[in-house]
């Protein structure tokens, strides 16, 4: 079913670049996947601005966040293709149309009945409790192998992927299972996802990729 897409996306990357050309990547693919897109006309309009942000700085971070946002103001949906940085959106009321990647992927966790989450992510997103705003508990892994995850997301953002990596992070889920109960996963951080596939978790438990339920919403929201 071929469709017309009326409206437009501006993608707010760099936070890292391998993240923000993942989502981007995701909403061609699902374009591809549910309308058969396959010629040029067939594809919403994506801005991509794939920022080189200051690390650390929260207010300078806002800042550059506002310069970003500012630069999108033609887009009738505007996303941030980051999870941290979520914790460093400016004050007051955001952008019209801005549609939040942890709000999306909290909402497809509480679809799938997740009520105790298993959180695989950066450590400012952990810190910053991110994914702690709703009635959905997080859990997180201990500390050696928080540093394993951190490792693996440095590896993915110098463009380093591979089935290793699949195999730590698989398990680290099963090692966690053994100390702590969870009933699904939200992987949030947007270079897990590159390594990380729903065929690597031995578990039969729900797997939530909230850069895959940011891509549904928005393409919903841009067709005519």
């Amino acid at each position: 079913m071929k469709v017309h897409f009326s409206k437009t996306i501006g993608i707010i990357g760099g936070a890292g670049p391998m993240a923000s050309a993942f989502l981007y990547s995701s909403i061609v693919s699902l374009c591809q996947k549910l309308y058969s897109a396959n010629d040029y006309n067939e594809f919403p309009e994506i801005t991509l601005i794939s920022y080189p942000f200051t690390r650390g700085k929260k207010d300078v971070i806002q800042q550059e966040l506002l310069n970003c946002f500012s630069r999108l103001t033609n887009a009738d949906y505007v996303c941030i293709a980051s999870h941290s940085f979520h914790g460093f959106l400016p004050e007051g009321p955001l952008p019209h149309g801005f549609i939040s990647l942890v709000d999306e992927g909290l909402k497809a966790s509480r679809h799938l009945g997740i009520t105790r989450a298993l959180i695989l992510g950066a450590p400012l997103t952990i810190y910053m409790k991110l994914y702690e705003k709703s009635n959905i508990e997080c859990v997180y892994p201990k500390e050696a192998d928080q540093q394993i995850v951190n490792e693996i997301i440095r590896e993915i953002a110098g463009g380093r992927i591979d089935v290793d990596q699949s195999k730590r992070l698989s398990e680290i889920i099963e090692r966690t299972s053994l100390s702590l109960e969870f009933d699904g996963i939200i992987i949030g951080c947007t270079e897990l996802p590159l390594a990380l596939t729903k065929e690597a978790i031995a578990q039969k438990l729900p797997i939530v990729d909230p850069i895959q339920a940011l891509s549904t919403r928005l393409i919903s929201l841009v067709r005519s």
